[in-house]
């Protein structure tokens, strides 16, 4: 090659080296903290679905409205008479629409702008029924597990977001898929399996599943793992199941490897409910029969037991984050400031009157009367790696740019119990 057509093409040679993470940019709890600073009218509300159909209750059927920027009061309660005991929740804040899967057999479409019903269809139980559903941002694939009651179905319904018609349906193999994560991208669904203890990865684009991984432990007698509730981190590299026991088990989701088991040896009963919080800093884990909320150190592998919280009542066991991780919200209608870790309210029910107790519920930020931006029911990491940029040269050097710093985490080739 002549010199200088080699030298040319050595000093204008870019490559770009993009990490395996699912989005680019700014981790996502800074952004929802930035876009929450800098945005003008923009209203935040807590949306809670009740009765809860895990739990005791006896609150009006409907959806219990809270204004997360005033003391959590109850702005007001949309009545849904028929609606019954309510499985999971999501939203989308590109279709305005909330899916609330009740009565274990029914999923409802809910405008969120109109405050009605768009379409409610059922399942019954043999066919598997409706759980914790998971939406894609847009929208337009709505995933529902079957149920940990199913002894028979052994798949996953995909429903048009818009319509509810069943798109297709995935043979996961195995029965009970109880719980559903929509990664933040959009890109990928994750499944868990309370009969087998498996964790499923599905590619949205294809309604394939491209991984699968467990056992996570046995229970007492000496049967195949469970995956009861469980989150996810911004990369998703890592997962964070319960399983029996108070504790959780830490998942390698890139390597489907189970790395780590840590136990609350001091505490009694099983944990129902871990969450981790926006900026990954802490892994938090309901224990219902203590009336206990344990925290964690994440930034160090396998995760450090910090401290307890005090909860008002005994539950079903649920933690989530509000998108900025000011709040944490357990389903026992406790709010609580997750940096001083004190409760600062309750979720009141209609007139003052009672406590709502509910694991089915979602941030919804409005702006001109328009849904932009939601939640999660799970409490999962927003920490999303930028993609990196790489220059290769010959002859004089490139002046060096910062380089955003991602925390790493180490973990272990085999789980620790």
């Amino acid at each position: 090659m002549n010199p200088r057509h080699s030298k040319l093409i050595g000093s204008i040679t870019i490559a770009l080296v993009v990490s395996l993470a699912p989005l680019t940019g700014l981790a996502a709890d800074e952004k929802a903290k930035s876009s929450a600073a800098s945005d003008t009218g923009v209203k935040r509300l807590l949306y809670v679905t009740a009765p809860d159909g895990a739990m005791r209750n006896r609150a009006k059927p409907g959806i219990y409205v809270y204004d997360i920027d005033d003391g959590h009061k109850l702005v007001k309660h949309i009545s849904i008479p028929d609606m019954g005991g309510t499985r999971g929740c999501a939203a989308s804040a590109a279709a305005g629409r909330l899916y609330i899967s009740h009565k274990n057999t029914h999923m409802m479409c809910f405008d969120i702008v109109k405050e009605k019903k768009v379409w409610e269809i059922s399942y019954p139980k043999p066919e598997g029924g409706f759980d914790r559903t998971c939406i894609t941002p847009d929208g337009k694939k709505l995933y529902v597990p079957e149920g940990w009651w199913s002894h028979t179905a052994n798949t996953m319904a995909v429903l048009d977001g818009e319509t509810g018609k069943l798109i297709r349906k995935i043979d996961i193999g195995v029965g009970a898929g109880h719980n559903s994560i929509m990664s933040p991208s959009g890109k990928r669904m994750y499944l868990g399996s309370v009969r087998h203890g498996k964790i499923f990865v599905v590619d949205t684009a294809t309604d394939k599943i491209i991984k699968q991984f467990g056992p996570f432990g046995k229970d007492p007698t000496g049967k195949k793992g469970r995956v009861s509730p469980y989150c996810i981190n911004g990369a998703e590299t890592l997962c964070f199941v319960n399983s029996h026991n108070v504790g959780f088990y830490v998942g390698d989701l890139v390597n489907q490897k189970v790395l780590h088991w840590v136990q609350v040896k001091d505490a009694k009963g099983f944990s129902h409910g871990v969450g981790m919080t926006p900026d990954e800093k802490e892994i938090w884990l309901p224990n219902p029969s203590d009336k206990r909320m344990w925290v964690f150190d994440a930034t160090v592998m396998p995760p450090k037991k910090l401290q307890c919280i005090d909860v008002r009542s005994k539950s079903h066991g649920w933690i989530t984050f509000s998108l900025d991780g000011q709040y944490a919200w357990p389903d026992t209608g406790d709010v609580i400031d997750a940096r001083s870790k004190k409760v600062v309210a309750t979720l009141k029910g209609i007139d003052g009157k009672g406590v709502i107790l509910s694991s089915k519920f979602i941030e919804i930020h409005f702006k001109d009367g328009k849904p932009i931006r939601v939640g999660d029911q799970f409490g999962i990491g927003r920490v999303i790696p930028k993609a990196k940029a790489i220059k290769t040269f010959t002859g004089v050097p490139v002046e060096k740019k910062n380089a955003t710093r991602q925390r790493e985490v180490s973990v272990a080739d085999n789980p620790t119990k």
